[in-house]
């Protein structure tokens, strides 16, 4: 199958090489005479097409059947090659199918090829992170032969006296690793100087790597998984690259990102508002705030007196089993199996996870710690909520909603963070909390506990993708946060009914969700930019989602990052202060928006759509005349970036003043589809006229219309392949999150 432009989208770094492909408008089918049809035949076929548009040699391709194996073993070969990294892995929606790039026969750390394939096994994208020049020397035979590194001398490698708690390895393998200094250690300066909160992840003082380590060389190491505590905060689990040659750590992280009774279910301030007490009012306003709720699944063992007051243990305890077990309970509502969401976690059932209330020797913190293999969570650990007080951070659902997102991330791609931000978790509980917010600043995503994170950050003053806050870790957080919440705002937070917020929340929550239960992992494919996120929440909005036909918001979900500066156009300026670039393909009907998705409160009046009695190519409206022919006309734009060769266009109207939905509610005009071309980047055509007759005896009719093009189809075109063009689905869930849909409601005359 070739790529068409239309309908791929196409991904380079600073450096212009291509890093991921997303063409779920159009899926590549393999060619299955020639192949099996599995996932592996399909992905190897793709990959082989692909390589050309990649730019990955075709050298490297020579063994994507052999198996990269979990404990390699060190080889003379020096051609970097892909191998199959184990069996495909189902994720939500899809399967994704990885292959490792090797060297001497070890993977590299972070350097492969993913492909995503969706139910169908039809592949719908792909992400490299190959290393195109590898040039490694192969170390002292002897330094390989060696034994497995024992507790004594990692201890001296890491500058740990031997009086201090003992080592306990996990496991061990070989691997090679791109050295990068400024990744050596892992540290979150940023938002500790900003909010004054220690967000900072434990590290340790490590002695220089030798003189002989250069930056940007490739060395074999020997990566060690091991346990060791620290004062405040108990036993972490740790990943180590020792370089084998010279005993020099060149990379150390800790595995860690940062029954009834009463409880919070919300913060003060977003339950209560202006009213709500801070962390450190008086005993008695905290106490006010609390509820009495049930602690689902718990297993009585003694009399427990559950009715702690703020400041004590019980009321902490009972605020984190409470959050924790609200988040899991979430993910199941949200359509989730979790046992099958953390295998990796909890293998065999292996539930449940440790929660500490307490945590940090009293400080203000909280963390997600990983598990020993460092391949799913380990828990969670909770401090104070603010310095001075005496009450828990697990108080704060916000909180928890943060820390959860990491045990999602530990599961799904194998570390807490993403390669591009730190979490999706400040989203997570802003916009859970936001349908029913009494607080008066609504964009800050921690008003209870003040630390300073917001999701209204402007492109203007550097929050964009891009931009000169797109530092990574918090700071990324919030230009996440930002994007996340405005799809959110589209599909209805902005909205004056509850219900209706209530209902884009948890959509937008399985997104969000779906969307890190669909990546890679990192070890292979970390996900070093929004874009392959982006196109795994897009990919999530398929099938039946909640209950209802899918589709429908993938556009509004690219809009929203797009708003952030995502997309810039190739040789764009950086740093980004601009929107991005919209897709090649981008056709639409004005309805007051300009093509873009912010909420629309009268989406029923798009002004690019009107009648005419007579077919006189008039641009101003008239009601229709009831029992007599009457003419639609449309305006169809493109704002995307290249020159739209051919447009369908097709006109519907009511079946009955009362139907609400498609397709039974609407029949087609009795003039058919009317084709254009050649719609230039900003440019416009008049289509028309659609003749049609209006509802009889009825006071008013709708006039819909749907323009559609390959690489940009719109959302009820059954060539889509989405759940929602075949319906039946309301149409206040499909007009408004397609601009290529528009809808005007008129009185007949």
């Amino acid at each position: 199958m070739k790529f068409s432009p239309q309908d791929t989208f196409i991904d380079k770094d600073e450096n212009g090489v291509v890093r991921s492909l997303e063409h779920l408008e159009a899926p590549y089918m393999a060619d299955v005479s020639s192949i099996e049809g599995d996932a592996v035949s399909v992905s190897q076929q793709y990959l082989r097409d692909a390589a050309a548009i990649y730019g990955i040699p075709e050298v490297f391709l020579n063994d994507l059947d052999t198996n990269a194996l979990s404990q390699p073993e060190l080889t003379d070969r020096s051609t970097p090659a892909l191998n199959l990294a184990g069996d495909p892995r189902p994720r939500h929606k899809c399967t994704m199918v990885s292959y490792q790039q090797t060297v001497l026969g070890l993977p590299i750390w972070e350097a492969g090829f993913s492909i995503t394939l969706d139910e169908d096994m039809n592949v719908v994208s792909s992400l490299s992170t190959i290393e195109q020049s590898v040039k490694t020397r192969s170390p002292k035979r002897d330094a390989v032969a060696r034994d497995a590194l024992d507790e004594k001398r990692l201890r001296q490698i890491l500058g740990i006296e031997e009086t201090q708690p003992k080592v306990t390895i996990n496991a061990q393998r070989l691997l090679v690793y791109k050295y990068d200094s400024s990744s050596r250690l892992d540290t979150e300066e940023d938002e500790t100087r900003e909010s004054g909160v220690d967000v900072a992840v434990p590290t340790l003082e490590l002695p220089p790597v030798r003189s002989s380590i250069e930056a940007g060389a490739f060395y074999v190491c020997r990566e060690v998984l091991f346990t060791w505590p620290l004062p405040n905060f108990g036993d972490i689990n740790w990943r180590a690259f020792v370089e084998v040659d010279t005993g020099s750590v060149v990379y150390l992280r800790a595995l860690m990102a940062s029954i009834h009774a009463y409880v919070y279910t919300m913060d003060p301030f977003t339950r209560l508002g202006a009213t709500g007490p801070p962390a450190s009012a008086p005993l008695a306003q905290l106490d006010n705030a609390r509820e009495w709720k049930e602690l689902p699944a718990v297993t009585a063992s003694s009399p427990q007196q559950l009715t702690g007051r703020v400041p004590t243990d019980g009321f902490a305890a009972s605020n984190a089993y409470y959050q924790m077990a609200r988040l899991f309970k979430l993910v199941e509502e949200l359509g989730f199996d979790v046992r099958k969401l953390f295998d990796s976690t909890a293998p065999d059932s292996q539930f449940p996870l440790p929660v500490d209330h307490r945590g940090f020797s009293n400080a203000v913190n909280a963390k997600a710690p990983g598990n020993t293999k460092g391949d799913g969570s380990g828990g969670f650990i909770f401090g104070l909520a603010a310095a001075g007080t005496s009450v828990g951070m697990a108080s704060d659902f916000r909180v928890a909603a943060h820390e959860f997102c990491h045990a999602l991330l530990w599961e799904a791609v194998h570390s807490p963070n993403f390669g591009f931000a730190h979490s999706a978790g400040d989203a997570l509980g802003s916009i859970f909390c936001d349908p029913v917010n009494k607080h008066p600043d609504r964009f800050n995503s921690f008003p209870w506990i003040t630390i300073g994170r917001r999701h209204d950050r402007s492109i203007a003053n550097g929050w964009a993708w891009g931009g000169t806050q797109d530092r990574g870790g918090y700071l990324s957080e919030q230009i996440l946060n930002t994007s996340l919440f405005r799809a959110y705002r589209c599909l209805g937070g902005d909205s004056a009914d509850v219900i209706r917020r209530k209902w884009a929340s948890r959509y937008m929550l399985y997104l969000i969700i779906a969307g890190i239960a669909s990546l890679a992992t990192s070890p292979i494919t970390p996900t070093q930019t929004p874009v392959p996120y982006v196109t795994a929440m897009m990919l999530a909005d398929r099938g039946e989602v909640l209950g209802f036909p899918g589709g429908a918001v993938r556009k509004v979900i690219r809009w929203s990052f797009e708003e952030q500066g995502l997309y810039q156009r190739p040789g764009a300026p950086t740093p980004v202060t601009t929107r991005g670039a919209p897709p090649a393909v981008d056709v639409y009907i004005e309805d007051g928006r300009n093509g873009g998705y912010n909420h629309a409160v009268t989406w029923d009046q798009a002004p690019g759509v009107w009648n005419r009695r007579a077919a006189d190519s008039g641009t101003v409206h008239q009601n229709p005349l009831k029992g007599v022919a009457n003419f639609c006309y449309v305006r169809v734009r493109n704002r995307g970036t290249s020159t739209v060769p051919s447009v369908r266009v097709n006109a519907y109207h009511l079946t009955d003043v009362a139907a609400t939905s498609w397709p039974d509610g609407f029949e087609s005009t009795t003039t058919g589809p009317i084709t254009v071309t050649n719609i230039a980047p900003g440019g416009s055509r008049l289509v028309g006229p659609f003749e049609w007759i209006p509802l009889h005896n009825a006071p008013r009719d709708r006039l819909m219309v749907s323009a559609t093009a390959v690489g940009d189809r719109s959302n009820i075109d059954l060539a889509s392949g989405l759940a929602c063009a075949r319906g039946p689905i309301e149409i206040d869930r499909i007009v408004p999150f397609d601009n290529n849909i528009a809808l005007r409601t008129m009185t007949i005359a």
